[in-house]
């Protein structure tokens, strides 16, 4: 499959869809960073020890990961 076939499917996508595929191509772009790896193992070990958050800090997360274009 070509880029410009790639490219026509996703502008089939509905807005919702393009926004998974986003954050997809993001993981991938830095899946083999050394940083990124050791905070999802971070954030897994806090998972794992049964560390929880409040929807409000939900909110707050999300809103300075969206600041940052995340």
């Amino acid at each position: 499959m070509t880029v410009e076939e790639i490219q026509s499917e996703i502008d089939r996508l509905t807005p919702d869809d393009r926004d998974l595929l986003a954050a997809y191509l993001k993981h991938l772009a830095r899946k083999d960073d050394p940083e990124y790896q050791a905070e999802l193992g971070r954030l897994n070990e806090e998972f794992e020890d049964g560390r929880t958050y409040s929807v409000d800090q939900l909110k707050i997360a999300h809103e300075a990961l969206a600041s940052r274009g995340l």
